[in-house]
């Protein structure tokens, strides 16, 4: 259990530090690392479950920041909404 509740203190870590730069591809990669880490240590319940969620999850953050951007979309009952696409 301290395993468990210690890899979900370093994911927090992790995603809190993503509010220290303007930088999206920073953010998203640190983000992607916390959450990753946070479901690999709770699903698995060891360390190196952790370290391959974060690893996963900030591959992840980090290929959804390259590819994607800020677009205009409009929902099925016509409004307009800021969201973001695909590359």
């Amino acid at each position: 259990m301290k395993r468990i509740a210690s890899v979900a203190a370093a994911s927090l870590l992790a995603a809190s530090l993503a509010g220290c730069t303007n930088d999206r591809v920073t953010n998203t990669t640190l983000v992607g690392a916390g959450v990753g880490a946070a479901v690999g240590g709770i699903t698995t319940g060891t360390l190196g479950g952790a370290a391959i969620g974060s690893a996963i999850g900030a591959g992840s953050g980090y290929f959804w920041s390259k590819h994607s951007y800020r677009c205009q979309k409009r929902s099925i009952f016509g409004n307009v909404y800021w969201g973001w696409c695909v590359r």
